[in-house]
């Protein structure tokens, strides 16, 4: 399992997930968490901005092309106007 993509340490004690599987178990186990792009990964953080869990670069690229693509809605939904709320939005499952 590698940890090369992340550009500052990494706080100890987080799960390393490798599999959007085993990513959903982490946000199963702790619910009140949002998983943020950060440092070049990907961070499952707590309300409190403790992280829960951390993506393994095996993951990212996948995590990658669903933040690319929520962007992408969110940029058209601006060009266009759009009235859906961000509620509206989420990351779409594995291709």
């Amino acid at each position: 399992m590698s940890l090369s993509r992340y550009t500052a340490p990494l706080p100890a004690g987080a799960k390393v997930v490798e599999t959007r599987e085993q990513l959903n178990e982490a946000v199963r186990e702790n619910p009140q968490t949002v998983l943020y792009d950060q440092d070049g990964g990907y961070m499952l953080k707590d309300e409190s901005g403790k992280v829960v869990a951390i993506a393994a670069d095996s993951l990212c690229p996948e995590l990658d092309r669903a933040f690319a693509e929520v962007d992408a809605k969110e940029a058209e939904k601006k060009l266009g106007g759009g009235e859906e709320s961000e509620q509206g939005v989420s990351i779409p499952p594995p291709a």
